[in-house]
């Protein structure tokens, strides 16, 4: 009989080739087909009960065979609630049933009509829209200005769309349902003519008898003058155009009320000439941050003011002293309301007015955009059902305007049939549209077929997003005490609050490898060394299918790397998959059932042979979850190792807890738990002191020998024990 470190050494220095070869085992695999079948089926706790098969299973894969008689206790540990310390299964002191409770999901996760990185992306993209929209705007008016000084007809207008586009769009009109010849008609009639087209219409006429005034058309459709309009005609439609098209002031449009002021200005000879033009009136009140409602004689009686004089009315009104005085000093009119020395403002005055209208023309926009936004984030808190959604008008033209969709573009029911799409299907109505508008739309919301709030579908699920965290917390608090341990673990739930808050915002592979510090937080919890991971490697992992055993994940010598990819639910593209995210147990989950599975058998079957190779390949699997003396205590298994390596009596435990724990301290720094190297040798140290324990024949002999002792010995002798304590 081999030595129980040989044996132990056999099955563990290929560990994948082990597992591998038990997973080839006819019974082995036959459950393992049942188990992958059939896991996705289940949908509540007696569900799972009911099936033997996979209870049984998933039973032995948590080291839970000896109490698989046990279902009525065992349901009560699955029906707990693990976030609540004196839930059922937290409160039991063996650790293999909380975690047999974590590797289910019976509880319903948090349905969410949108999360929060979906309404952070549906408010982006509207302020988007609304930069978009300036952009566009700007660039039409440029068009335009060029564009129609090369009009020779009315049909040259006509013929050009987006020219008529313009048109139409600066006096509010249809421009999907308008006809060509009434509008040539329009263009064309004399407006001075009672009898004319235009002055004969009853819809829209004060529009349309606009249009016509704001071209120079001969009734023949030729030009009257060199060009279609006059250059103020031309600038009179692109202001229209701007105040009319965009949802807000652009800098644009704020860029030509300043070139507009800064000319006009210099013709103003006195007060009345600003309040008598409304954009330069309009322009100044902006400037000067005054109230868009200050009449006109309010204004006069500021800029007329002496303000040598203490009761002179800027000196003495306004709602802070001083206010009205400053606003006073921009301008240079007497008290007649004349400009001095020909001049309405100086060039440092024209300067300072232009920099405040710079900085104030889009405040009332920002405060309109400000309060739109918080009424969106309020109202998605409490809409409960598509139609709401879709019945909120002020909701409904933001969310449309987001996606670049005209309110009136589809109904109202194709719009739910899009929001309540299963975006995983091929074959949804929102998919089978092939727009990505509407795609989009469907993906920025969770509603289900019948309209209610579905559970988000994120990059981990709330239950892995916790357990995550608290493993993260145990990772870098592990072994520390006192001082030390307290300021370990601040930091750890600092990063911990940061994982929770970012996570759930990503989307893909991609943006998770933006993030180097999610990765890192997800591979330290995983007992990973973020050190040993680069961008590429990360690329590898993330690329792998984890059902085929060639792939880079699950090649990788150390199995780690695979539950680290498995507990996100990312597909091998990279996007987030429903089918990985779905069940009682997701892809995290299942794939570690499967791998305990393994392990267990292998162990099980180890056993048979040599109860020490069982012991020493358990000791291996679960020394890296061995956060202190405790976890050697409340483990049966692994406190036989420990006392067999150390030849401690097994009556030891019936000493104080506390005296125990110091026992354990004083034989091993647990900081060496993360040495590999003082791992063999404590493994060494322990298979040979069972050999010896258990007298097992050449088994002994092999012991006393890695001992460096002599096989005739009988008994232990001080230099063997010498050489045991060396280890």
């Amino acid at each position: 009989m081999v030595s129980t470190y040989i044996g132990y050494d056999l099955v563990n220095r290929d560990m994948k080739a082990s597992l591998k070869r038990v997973s080839q085992e006819p019974e082995v695999a036959r459950e393992q087909k049942y188990y992958q079948e059939n896991i996705g089926k289940v949908k509540t706790v007696d569900d799972f009960m009911n099936d033997d098969r996979l209870y049984q299973y998933t039973m032995k894969a948590n080291g839970l065979e000896d109490m698989t008689y046990a279902k009525a206790f065992m349901k009560k540990v699955l029906e707990s609630d693990l976030s609540d310390e004196n839930s059922y299964a937290n409160k039991l002191s063996d650790d293999r049933y909380r975690d047999f409770a974590r590797s289910f999901n019976f509880s319903a996760e948090t349905a969410d009509i949108q999360t929060d990185k979906q309404e952070e992306d549906v408010i982006g993209l509207y302020k988007q829209s609304l930069v978009t929209e300036g952009d566009d705007a700007k660039e039409e008016v440029q068009y335009y200005d060029s564009a129609i000084d090369k009009v020779t007809n009315v049909d040259d207008l006509l013929k050009n769309s987006r020219l008529t586009k313009f048109v139409l769009e600066s006096y509010g009109l249809d421009t999907k349902y308008y006809s060509t010849d009434h509008l040539k008609k329009v263009l064309t009639s004399d407006v001075n003519d009672s009898t004319s087209y235009v002055n004969t219409l009853t819809t829209n006429k004060s529009d349309y008898l606009n249009i016509a005034k704001a071209f120079s058309f001969n009734t023949d459709g030729s030009l009257k003058n060199a060009t279609a309009q006059t250059s103020e005609q031309k600038t009179e439609m692109e202001d229209l155009y701007l105040e009319e098209v965009p949802s807000t002031e652009t800098a644009y449009q704020a860029e030509r009320e300043a070139a507009y002021y800064k000319e006009k200005i210099a013709t103003v000879t006195k007060a009345s000439d600003i309040t008598g033009d409304s954009r330069l009136f309009s322009y100044v009140k902006t400037a000067l941050g005054m109230d868009k409602n200050t009449l006109k004689s309010t204004f006069e009686n500021i800029v007329t003011s002496d303000l040598n004089d203490a009761n002179s009315y800027a000196n003495t009104q306004g709602k802070v002293k001083g206010e009205y005085a400053k606003i006073a000093a921009m301008f240079n009119f007497d008290t007649s309301g004349n400009a001095t020395a020909g001049n309405a403002q100086s060039e440092t005055q024209l300067a300072q007015t232009a920099s405040g209208y710079m900085t104030n023309y889009d405040d009332q926009d920002q405060a309109d955009l400000d309060s739109l936004t918080t009424y969106y984030s309020t109202q998605m808190k409490s809409i409960a059902k598509v139609d709401d959604l879709l019945g909120n008008e002020k909701i409904y033209d933001m969310v449309m305007k987001a996606y670049g969709i005209e309110t009136d573009e589809f109904s109202k029911a194709d719009l739910k049939k899009v929001l309540t799409s299963d975006m995983n299907d091929p074959k949804s109505y929102a998919n089978k549209t092939r727009d990505e508008r509407l795609i989009s739309l469907a993906s920025a919301f969770n509603f289900k077929e019948d309209g209610t709030a579905d559970v988000p579908l994120l990059a981990q699920s709330e239950r892995t997003i916790t357990e995550v965290a608290k493993d993260y917390i145990v990772q870098k608090t592990r072994f520390l005490e006192g001082t030390e341990q307290t300021e370990a673990k601040t930091k750890a739930e600092e990063d911990s609050k940061y994982y929770q808050e970012n996570i759930v915002k990503v989307t893909s592979v991609t943006d998770l490898l933006k993030d180097r510090k999610l990765v890192d937080f997800g591979l330290t919890a995983h007992g990973l060394d973020p050190e040993d991971v680069s961008d590429d490697m990360l690329k590898q992992l993330f690329s792998s299918d984890l059902t085929d055993p060639k792939s880079f994940a699950n090649t990788q010598s150390d199995e780690d790397y695979a539950k680290f990819v498995a507990s996100y639910n990312f597909d091998s593209s990279g996007k987030i998959s429903q089918e990985n995210a779905d069940g009682v147990q997701n892809r995290s989950e299942t794939f570690n059932t499967e791998n305990l599975y393994l392990h267990q058998t292998l162990e099980n079957e180890q056993g048979e042979s040599d109860q020490g190779v069982r012991l020493a390949l358990y000791w291996d699997r679960m020394s890296s979850t061995i956060t202190s003396a405790y976890d050697i205590l409340g483990d049966t298994a692994l406190l036989e190792v420990f006392r067999t390596a150390y030849s401690l009596p097994s009556d030891m435990s019936n000493m104080d807890i506390e005296q125990q724990k110091k026992v354990i301290e004083k034989k091993m720094d647990l900081k060496d738990l993360s040495d590999p190297e003082k791992q063999k040798k404590f493994l060494q140290r322990f298979t040979a002191m069972y050999d010896l324990e258990n007298n097992t024949g050449s088994s002994a002999n092999a012991a006393l020998t890695i001992l460096g002792g002599s096989s005739s010995t009988s008994g232990i002798s001080a230099s063997l024990l010498e050489s045991v304590n060396s280890l």
